[in-house]
């Protein structure tokens, strides 16, 4: 019994006026953080100093809890003071909290986290003069009615009076009298074993970071995975070496967000040279980051799950001239979701600085939609260096279920969420060891050092296995043998202008119901608008060589017909009128 009363009087405390304040002040402040992810300099600030400091730590709960409550419910309006903050005329003070060492950490770049913060202060401060005013009625009545015994223990019985007395003043009021508990204005503010308990665990912290470390580092790389990848995100764990400077991916495995039986990418051991010294500003800088035993396409022993909401289709830009894939391909759909990933991906690679077509309230807009009110940063505020840049990636030798299996090699540079601040352009390059693909891919428009430029070649590709997918009367329009794709030109999540040179070898197309030769015919496609939903346009030239050639191939047929000419001689009677065309061209 005598520990229980123990316990109940650290948290029920002797309510003086500062332990009401500073219960109400940080348990509402604490309540506001919507995670421990987006603000962790916080949150291990608000909790040492309600250790340290003699509130009532009971209060301090139901405080926390009922903020809590409050940010649910008002994140829009919490979103737009947050917007008043970090865009308003207190920017300069925001900016040099999130590029300070150690308050980098605080999470002040969200808006949820600003305008909460900012919110608690005023919710606790009124929810503290409430209480502490209740407070003081109820022992100033207590005063009035302890001068009659009788009446006081009348009012003692009654069944809120045992509540109060229970919550704020533990099992009595102690040897004190109502009236000096008036008299009292502050009271102790430190709590000595709360100081104890706190240099215990920052002892704990800084001495067994090594242990601690790993699985926090773990959680906050798979949620960032997952949320650019899409879909399930396995990871065995992540360690750092803060005296060698080392950081180490073990088991990684990125689900396909739109195959979830399959993954997209694997690696057994991520190795990375990092630079320990960026870490206290929230800067994770990497020197040379290397891939080992990647594969692509493999199965999943279970299948993934989707993370976020689907991507949403995009009317894109109005391009008359231009068919959409879905009048193209029968598996229109396939693709664009495809694309739609490759989009949220380069938007990650970019910083989203391409979209400079959309307002500044449409571009919020966007991220709200797709992140939620407390996910979305204030990114412009981010100065001197970029939060994460990986200036070397080397994957070599990647096992793939695509490209007849071939083995590819992966190289890229400068990779990193703030291009414009590195000055470098994020670069990235794919090589498939049998000469089949060969990709280079140059932002330069993100870091603003010239234009985002895309150059592709695909050799050899099958025919028959992509003009399958293609309508035309149910039937392929075109077949037999291979063709070379030469795609090259600007490259960006809104606006894109690709022409891609498609050189046919031993294939034949179908116009009119009639076959058509296509063998060394290269055809231009030009390629344009949003890259999650482009238009394909066929250069009006081209399309009419092969319109011609056809036409020629009519009246040949016809010729040799009507001449009743076969084999050898319908040759020659071919070669003849292909004579009279050429000088007539």
């Amino acid at each position: 019994m005598i520990v229980t009363r123990k316990i109940g009087s650290l948290f029920r405390g002797k309510t003086t006026p500062f332990q009401i304040y500073a219960a109400c002040l940080l348990g509402a402040l604490l309540g506001f953080i919507p995670s421990f992810g987006h603000s962790p300099a916080l949150t291990v600030l608000w909790v040492f100093l309600l250790l340290i400091l003699n509130a009532n730590l009971f209060l301090a709960g139901i405080v926390a809890l009922l903020s809590k409550l409050v940010l649910l419910l008002a994140m829009p309006l919490i979103f737009l003071v947050g917007r008043f903050l970090l865009e308003g005329p207190l920017q300069g003070i925001f900016k040099l909290l999130i590029n300070a060492p150690i308050t980098a950490y605080s999470g002040l770049d969200y808006y949820s986290v600003a305008g909460g913060q900012f919110l608690a202060v005023v919710f606790g401060l009124v929810l503290a003069f409430l209480i502490k005013r209740s407070i003081a009625s109820y022992r100033k009545k207590m005063l009035a009615v302890s001068k009659e015994p009788n009446r006081l223990n009348k009012y003692s019985e009654k069944g809120y009076v045992k509540v109060l007395k229970f919550l704020f003043l533990g099992s009595g009021r102690g040897k004190k009298s109502y009236e000096e508990l008036l008299a009292v204005k502050w009271g102790n503010p430190f709590r000595i074993w709360g100081v104890a308990v706190v240099v215990v665990l920052t002892a704990v912290l800084i001495f067994g970071f090594s242990k601690l470390s790993e699985p926090l580092i773990t959680s906050l790389a798979k949620s960032n995975l997952e949320t650019a990848n899409g879909a399930t995100v396995d990871l065995e764990g992540v360690n750092l070496g803060l005296t060698d400077g080392k950081l180490e991916v073990l088991g990684l495995a990125m689900a396909d967000a739109q195959n979830l039986d399959t993954d997209l990418f694997t690696s057994k051991r991520i190795v990375a040279d990092i630079d320990t010294t960026d870490l206290l500003r929230k800067r994770f800088s990497i020197d040379n980051l290397v891939i080992e035993d990647a594969t692509s396409g493999q199965a999943r022993e279970t299948p993934g799950e989707q993370i976020g909401p689907q991507p949403k289709e995009d009317s894109g830009l109005e391009l008359p001239d231009f068919d959409d894939l879905d009048s193209v391909l029968e598996n229109a759909e396939v693709w664009k979701e495809r694309l739609a990933q490759a989009k949220r991906w380069l938007e990650e690679m970019t910083g989203g600085e391409e979209e400079e077509t959309l307002t500044w309230k449409q571009q919020l807009d966007s991220k709200i939609r797709s992140l939620g009110h407390a996910n979305v940063k204030a990114d412009f505020l981010t100065e001197g260096s970029p939060t994460v840049w990986i200036r070397n990636i080397e994957a070599l030798g990647i096992k793939t279920a695509f490209l007849d299996g071939a083995m590819i090699d992966l190289n890229a540079k400068d990779i990193s969420t703030h291009p414009s601040l590195s000055g470098k352009a994020p670069t990235l390059s794919i090589v498939s060891d049998n000469g089949v693909l060969d990709a280079k891919l140059s932002l330069a428009g993100a870091s603003g050092t010239g234009a985002n430029d895309l150059k592709l070649l695909l050799s050899k590709v099958d025919v028959d296995s992509l003009g399958s997918k293609i309508k035309s009367d149910g039937e392929p329009p075109i077949s037999g043998g291979t063709m070379d794709i030469d795609l090259s030109g600007v490259i960006g999540t809104a606006v894109n202008d690709l022409v891609a040179q498609v050189t046919f070898s031993g294939s034949k197309a179908r116009i009119g119901g009639k076959p058509v030769d296509l063998n060394g015919v290269t055809l231009p496609l030009a390629i344009r608008g949003p890259l999650d939903s482009p238009g394909v346009k066929l250069e009006s030239k081209a399309l009419e060589k092969i319109l011609v050639s056809a036409g020629k191939q009519k009246l040949l047929d016809e010729a040799s017909k009507k001449l009743g000419l076969e084999g050898d001689d319908a040759d020659a009677a071919g070669k003849l009128l292909e004579g009279i065309f050429k000088k007539k061209d």
